[in-house]
């Protein structure tokens, strides 16, 4: 099929001009360099991890048009992209296409390591485990996001080395799930470093590995809901081993919250890593530079298309070449908006229990004001001036009336340019790594599991959850809530607030069963005055049909590959 003719290529050269995260230097390799020594052995992992990075991935498209879509978020664009945020997606959307052959092109690489590591002169056993319990990890990665996006996926174990015979059918997904497991479970986690013996969370150490583990666990437990199908006795057994990994992380001692919320993103933004010395975030895609300079060129997208800035682009004004933070806040061209449903869960639900921490960070609290073509200050919504703050950077800090903000849809603020420190600022590309697993997730997927074990929250449950409500600033959980149901609820509200824009809550709602009842049922917010007028086309965007519990196998996938059937609906 074409997919596989595509890699045939790519592998020959195995030169997609990656870079090394951990030294931010570019690489090539071509046939001659393979497998010859241990260093080259590394850049060829570095090479596996690569497709993370790139912008049909984390790097832009995944966070944004194919999972942005949820009931947290809308574009904020009248004009409809063809995208699954739009709900307006079909077997011909580029980023489609294009992520089923990244994650199949990163599979290749992977089964290339994994098929000529043993045959790498002068490389220590250690380092050999180490590098081929890596490339199994990231192949088990790859495939979850297969299987989450379309289910039933071809599965290949080996390189793929011509073009000949490749029409290959889809497999089961529960075997693909299994080969996930396998390679996670006995061929990764026994042999990855600690989160302590590595030098930044951009590479995947055990605990990192056993907190996806634990989200695969959780999703392969709710997939019979997207089946129509009774949930059988293995769901229980599921739950079970999503509790097992994530309690083994907690139980390392390894990771913990930082405060305040905000500082984990604020080291996203900065280049640096768990500054604080807790190590919160604990698998972080690596975006390094701006695509400005020749070696700071594996930059993202997140930034200027999922992030908050400044809508005026200083980039080509040598004056601001040097500058940063408020002064130069960097550009945002504000595609995403926060949902009112995701505002009220912060500012309205408990009137008593506001969300400041989380919800001034998340969703942003001010605007820049602009005077003579240059940022003049910050103009905060009512009424989330902070106390006492009346300058940032010798620049005012004003605040709108109440009348004047009435409209509570606003731009998605958890990823800020203003923080970034590479120079000079680019107008799109950003150094902002995005975080696939923090260690407040690994909580509330273990509250979580616990609940659904036990019929019911138990001890440990209720000290998960509170212990990420406790870093907000939010009461505890009154104890007389006992209730599986409503636990449960209080979990799915917890993880909206605290994980929003983390290319997360779509999948929460397919495997709660909740996402097409819950995107049908925002009609309710959108026609609320507080929506506001000027974006109320966004119902439609909210209008998806059931089948985008699945994304669709790409056309040319399907007119290429005589065994491969489209997905019910598409």
């Amino acid at each position: 099929m074409r997919l596989f003719k595509y890699i045939v290529l790519s592998t020959s050269m195995f030169a997609l001009g990656a870079c090394d995260f951990l030294e931010k230097e570019p690489y090539n390799l071509t046939p001659e360099t393979y497998f010859n020594n241990e260093a080259e052995l590394n850049k060829i992992l570095t090479g596996v991890y690569s497709p993370l990075m790139q912008e049909q991935f984390y790097g832009e498209n995944y966070p944004s048009y194919l999972v942005g879509g949820d009931d947290l978020s809308f574009y904020q664009r009248s004009t409809p992209k063809v995208a699954v945020c739009c709900a307006t997606a079909s077997s011909s959307t580029p980023e489609i296409m294009m992520f089923w052959r990244i994650l199949y092109e990163g599979i290749n690489r992977a089964n290339t390591l994994l098929k000529n590591a043993d045959n790498v002169p002068d490389v220590t056993s250690e380092n050999l485990i180490r590098i081929k319990a890596e490339g199994y990890f990231l192949r088990a990665f790859y495939y979850f996001h297969l299987v989450q996006c379309w289910g039933d996926v071809p599965l290949v174990l080996e390189p793929t080395e011509d073009v000949e015979n490749l029409a290959i059918p889809r497999t089961d997904k529960q075997i693909v799930y299994n080969q996930i497991i396998k390679d996670i479970e006995e061929n990764a986690i026994p042999y990855l470093p600690t989160a302590a013996e590595i030098s930044t969370p951009e590479r995947i150490s055990q605990t990192a590995a056993q907190g996806i583990l634990a989200r695969i666990y959780l999703f392969r437990a709710g997939e019979h809901y997207r089946d129509g199908k009774a949930a059988g006795q293995e769901v229980s057994t599921y739950f079970s081993k999503a509790a097992y990994w994530a309690k083994k992380v907690k139980e390392s001692g390894l990771h913990d919250l930082v405060k305040p919320y905000s500082q984990v993103f604020i080291d996203l933004a900065s280049d640096k890593y768990n500054s604080t010395g807790i190590r919160e975030s604990m698998w972080e895609i690596a975006e390094a530079g701006n695509r400005i300079n020749d070696v700071e060129y594996s930059a993202g997208k997140i930034g200027s298309v999922y992030g908050f800035g400044c809508g005026t682009d200083f980039s080509a004004n040598e004056d601001y070449k040097s500058k940063k933070g408020m002064e130069n806040p960097g550009y945002s061209n504000k595609s995403f908006f926060a949902s009112l449903k995701l505002y009220n869960m912060y500012y309205s639900d408990e009137p008593n229990n506001i969300d400041r921490e989380r919800g001034d960070w998340n969703i942003a609290p001010y605007e820049y004001l602009m005077a003579n073509g240059k940022v003049a200050g910050r103009e905060y919504y009512y009424p989330l001036k902070p106390s006492g703050l009346n300058e940032v950077d010798g620049m005012p800090c004003t605040q709108k009336t109440e009348s004047q903000s009435s409209n509570k849809v606003r731009c998605i603020a958890k990823y800020r340019r203003e923080y970034e420190t590479i120079l000079p600022k680019s107008k799109y590309y950003t150094p902002i790594n995005f975080p696939v697993l923090r260690y407040s997730d690994v909580l509330l997927m273990l509250a979580e599991a616990e609940n659904e074990v036990n019929g019911g929250p138990n001890d440990l449950a209720r000290e998960c959850i509170n212990e990420v409500r406790e870093r907000a600033n939010l009461n505890p959980l009154p104890e007389t809530l006992t209730d599986q149901a409503e636990f449960r609820e209080a979990i799915k509200k917890e993880r909206a607030m605290e994980l929003c824009f983390e290319a997360l809550r779509r999948w929460d709602l397919i495997r709660w069963g909740d996402f097409y009842n819950t995107m049908q049922g925002m009609g309710i917010y959108v026609n609320d005055a507080a929506w506001g007028s000027n974006y109320k086309y966004a119902s439609a965007y909210y209008d998806v049909t059931p089948s985008y519990v699945y994304f669709p196998i790409p056309a040319w996938e399907i007119s290429t590959n005589g065994q491969m059937e489209q997905n019910t609906g598409w």
